[in-house]
């Protein structure tokens, strides 16, 4: 099995324990887990999460968000996928999307059990809820990404510019939350079109949101996304799950940990 580590960005710091706890539960023995404040030290989210990376020395650095939790088969089910993966594939998360816009993936969050088969699969861009580095593969977060938004996305279309492939793998947990699109969000989404935006048709396909730019992008382009992106998220809890227990698993680590 590869070496596993993890990286979290924390500024809730008993959120952040349960999430730990919900791991420790099931892993043995419990990996290397590094929490990074950006906060304290003025970061954004890449330059906390780099920091992180250059002091684990794991095969896999897994960056995940504080608020999750984990089911039981989480850590059998994530060290089982990232084994399998090629060498060419430097990043892995849990939900993406594929450049025709079309999503991928397995999760438990607020819009229930999501699953989009079938897995493993090739996506462009993942979910920033988890994204495993390949750190052999030299990728990192750019440090110009405005705030804490947006940097996932940057860094898969990093890897696709540098031939790497990114991969969703079918490793669910328990989001306890979907994030807000605020106005720092709105700043890092328009840095992300100008940056890639002309390589993919001024459309770029991400698992929170579509991004274009309507004054640029094909029309027909623009359309089809949207069209593959509804008929992906009306089908998210309907999609026949080759594991029907996982949900009822994933939402157990919620009462595990004391979360209602």
């Amino acid at each position: 099995m590869p070496t596993i580590a993890f990286l979290s960005l924390v500024n809730d710091r008993a959120q952040f324990e349960a999430c730990q706890a919900s791991l420790r539960a099931i892993a043995r023995p419990f990996p290397e887990w590094l929490m990074v404040e950006p906060n304290r030290h003025g970061w954004n989210a890449a330059q906390g999460l780099n920091q992180g990376i250059e002091q684990l020395a794991a095969e896999w650095i897994v960056t995940v968000h504080q608020d999750v939790l984990f089911p039981a088969d989480f850590w059998t089910r994530l060290q089982a996928s990232l084994a399998q993966l090629p060498p060419s594939v430097a990043l892995a998360g849990i939900v993406g999307c594929e450049g025709s816009g079309r999503f991928r993936g397995h999760i438990v969050d607020p819009n229930g059990h999501c699953y989009w088969p079938s897995l493993p699969h090739p996506v462009l861009t993942l979910d920033e809820v988890l994204i495993a580095v390949r750190k052999s593969s030299g990728l990192r977060f750019s440090a110009d990404v405005p705030g804490f938004h947006c940097y996932g996305a940057d860094i898969c279309f990093e890897a696709a510019s540098r031939g790497l492939g990114t991969m969703a793998i079918d490793a669910p947990l328990l989001h306890l939350s979907t994030g807000k699109l605020d106005a720092a969000y709105e700043r890092a989404s328009q840095w992300l079109l100008a940056k890639w935006g002309p390589q993919y048709g001024h459309v770029l396909p991400m698992p929170t949101l579509l991004l274009q730019d309507e004054s640029k992008a094909r029309l027909w382009r623009r359309v089809l996304q949207r069209l593959r992106r509804r008929k992906d998220r009306l089908a998210r809890n309907t999609n026949v799950c080759a594991d029907p227990q996982c949900a009822a698993r994933t939402l157990a680590a919620a009462h595990r940990a004391g979360v209602k």
